[in-house]
């Protein structure tokens, strides 16, 4: 009976153990408070593209989405010249979807509605908390364990990940 429990706990002890990654994790995660996430929306100077995500015509208007930062908003009333209109701040933000002037979009792990009816007076309508996954590292399948939830600053939420 020793011996079995001896085994048992010899298996748990190796079954709850981490694997130690043999060479230096390549990304480094950004997190944001809770309550700065809640008031991080906001219609800003317009910016420079870096890193493109996707693009949404609404209009004539152009909506292109700088992945985990925001969103670049273009009139392109005359094609031939489109006038950068502003940048809405958007921390952990990858895709959007509009209906009628409501823009709709993931900030980090929460769903937000944006009312752009009006640009220089942009306002959230709506927030619903927790709907998303935090963003995980390119190229991984989940979010390191030392990065996870419980072993990070308590109320904190990834938006972004960095390469070291």
């Amino acid at each position: 009976m020793k011996k079995l429990i001896l085994a048992t706990a010899v298996i748990l002890l190796f079954c709850s153990v981490e694997p130690v990654p043999s060479e230096p994790f390549p990304y480094r995660p950004i997190v944001m408070k809770r309550e700065a996430l809640e008031s991080s929306v906001a219609m800003l100077e317009p910016a420079k593209l870096a890193r493109p995500g996707k693009i949404y015509i609404k209009d004539n208007y152009i909506f292109i989405n700088e992945k985990y930062r925001g969103i670049h908003i273009v009139n392109n009333t005359d094609p031939s010249n489109p006038v950068k209109e502003g940048f809405l701040r958007i921390p952990g933000c990858i895709d959007i979807a509009m209906k009628d002037n409501i823009l709709y979009a993931d900030n980090a792990v929460d769903l937000v509605a944006v009312d752009l009816s009006d640009l220089n007076n942009i306002n959230v309508t709506n927030r619903i908390k927790a709907v998303f996954p935090e963003h995980i590292p390119p190229g991984y399948v989940e979010i390191p364990w030392n990065y996870r939830p419980e072993n990070r600053l308590e109320n904190t939420i990834i938006v972004e990940w960095e390469e070291n």
